[in-house]
């Protein structure tokens, strides 16, 4: 004999299964939405450096590719995400640009990743902006090794690059401050600027001035920032830099 099926029932486990599921990709929704903003801010809260050494390891052959296709006398943007996310433009001062920044680095990962850049030729100019992900908490900040670090950079860059402009280091948003050692910002950019000031090439800069807050150094005025940590033009803020000038002085 065969039962009939309830339809009540049959409806009513539907209903359940469609909340249920529902329910599953709201929150598989959410874990992306969350991933995402994760990943507008960067690499900056993994464990070690093997992501940034990984995005390095594979924006290497495309910034060499680059460096190929340049006249002589280029600029090159070199750093972190502030140089990364800059959509510069093909040609500034009259001369090609390449933009070989390198999301989520700190100062060590640049410093060996700027070593397996090939230079075809040599720059005019190179801009640098690093030394945000050196104050991450968790990787403990190291003044000393910073220091080095940059040393190497501007080593490196003394011998690729006819002049180099090294920017102060942006400010971060106060709600991340749990993240980075905000208070270091300025004591880590005098380091960055006393290296620089050895180096006869070497031109210090802070575009990001307008940005700081009236409080301290290292914080940004509300609402400056992006995401917290990026600002939310970097055309605005390269072109505050007088790199046109620099390089007209120097002829």
């Amino acid at each position: 004999m065969t039962i009939p099926r309830s339809r009540g029932r049959s409806a009513l486990g539907a209903g359940h299964y469609r909340a249920r599921l529902h329910v599953i990709l709201m929150v598989c929704g959410l874990i992306v939405m969350a991933g995402g903003i994760g990943w507008s801010i960067g690499a900056y809260m993994t464990k070690d450096d093997f992501n940034a050494e990984t995005y390095a390891r594979q924006r290497i052959p495309v910034i060499n590719a680059k460096m190929r296709d340049t006249t002589p006398g280029f600029i090159l943007f070199v750093g972190d995400s502030h140089v990364d996310l800059y959509r510069e433009p093909s040609t500034l001062c009259g001369r090609d640009t390449v933009n070989a920044g390198l999301s989520g680095t700190n100062s060590k990962v640049y410093a060996n990743a700027l070593e397996r850049l090939t230079f075809p030729r040599k720059a005019a100019l190179a801009v640098l902006t690093i030394g945000t992900n050196d104050l991450l908490r968790k990787r403990k900040p190291d003044p000393e090794s910073y220091k080095a670090n940059i040393e190497r950079i501007l080593n490196t860059l003394e011998g690729k690059a006819d002049l180099v402009v090294a920017t102060a280091i942006p400010p971060i948003d106060k709600q991340l401050a749990r993240y980075f050692n905000v208070d270091a910002i300025e004591s880590y950019s005098t380091t960055l600027a006393g290296v620089c000031a050895r180096f006869e090439s070497c031109i210090y800069q802070d575009p990001y001035k307008d940005l700081r807050h009236a409080e301290g150094f290292g914080l940004a005025k509300p609402g400056a920032m992006a995401d917290g940590l990026h600002v939310k033009s970097y055309r605005d803020i390269y072109e505050r830099l007088p790199l046109c000038r620099i390089l007209s002085a120097a002829r």
